[in-house]
């Protein structure tokens, strides 16, 4: 630490690399910094937005066929729930999966009849608590981030929405969409590590480039500093070489002429 330290104090080339390096560092880090959250932001509004979107009509498609299944056999509403949400799951391409799970709300008189169904790949036990208070109380949209477990035991975030639904002869439910936010992360992950790669690229180019001033700078001055010493003691006989028309070459003819 005391070479290192020598070395910076005795070395005009060494501060100059290591104090323009920092600062591009600061600078560096304060940019991606800013663009990485306002590209986050960006994307999980879009997300967000479409979501949100979807889900109202989910929502609106699923409470219109169960208002026209009023008439129907409680096999043949059990199978309108169940393309519902066979519909609602269908994986798009490049498109994180969809879950959805009908959840009866609590109440005093037992309905003769269980609509209770989700997903596959869900464990309904999962679901936020504090949603599903808030699901129960109207009939407005709510909705969560929160991790949610399959039935495979794998935990992963999601945005889950929900609306409190009516079906005919079973009561009130709690109707959830979960958006997965896998494809989502994967894409931030992405960008992060881009932006971190390009922000050292960025510092190396910024290093070498100091490092080629300097050194088309210091080396000169370095030389002038040695030949003023040999002038001290007395030694007249060296000179500095001068090749060019710029500031370097003043000093250099300044030397010559002592």
């Amino acid at each position: 630490m005391k070479s290192f330290r020598k070395a910076l104090s005795q070395s005009l080339a060494t501060k100059v690399i290591l104090s323009t390096v920092l600062l591009s560092l600061g600078v560096i880090a304060l940019a991606g910094s800013a663009l990485n959250s306002r590209l986050s932001d960006g994307i999980r509004s879009a997300a967000f937005n479409s979501s949100i979107a979807e889900s109202r009509f989910t929502f609106f498609d699923a409470e219109y066929k169960l208002v026209i299944s009023r008439n129907s056999t409680v096999e043949e509403r059990k199978k309108i729930l169940a393309d519902i949400i066979v519909n609602s799951t269908t994986q798009i391409v490049k498109e994180a999966r969809r879950e959805v799970a009908f959840i009866r709300v609590p109440s005093t008189r037992k309905a003769p009849v269980s609509y209770e169904m989700s997903s596959e790949l869900i464990r309904v036990t999962s679901i936020p608590e504090q949603l599903r208070d808030k699901v129960k109380k109207d009939s407005e949209i709510h909705y969560k981030y929160a991790p949610i477990t399959k039935k495979s035991g794998a935990v992963e975030e999601a945005l889950v929405v929900g609306k409190r639904v009516n079906i005919p002869s079973g009561g009130n439910y709690e109707m959830y969409i979960i958006f997965s936010l896998a494809n989502q992360e994967k894409t931030l992950d992405l960008i992060s590590r881009s932006l971190f790669l390009t922000g050292f690229v960025l510092l190396l180019l910024v290093g070498l480039i100091t490092w080629l001033v300097v050194r088309q700078v210091v080396r000169p001055v370095r030389e002038a500093a040695v030949i003023a010493t040999e002038f001290t003691a007395g030694d007249f006989r060296k000179r500095l070489k001068v090749e060019s028309q710029d500031e370097i070459s003043t000093l250099g003819l300044a030397f010559n002429e002592m």
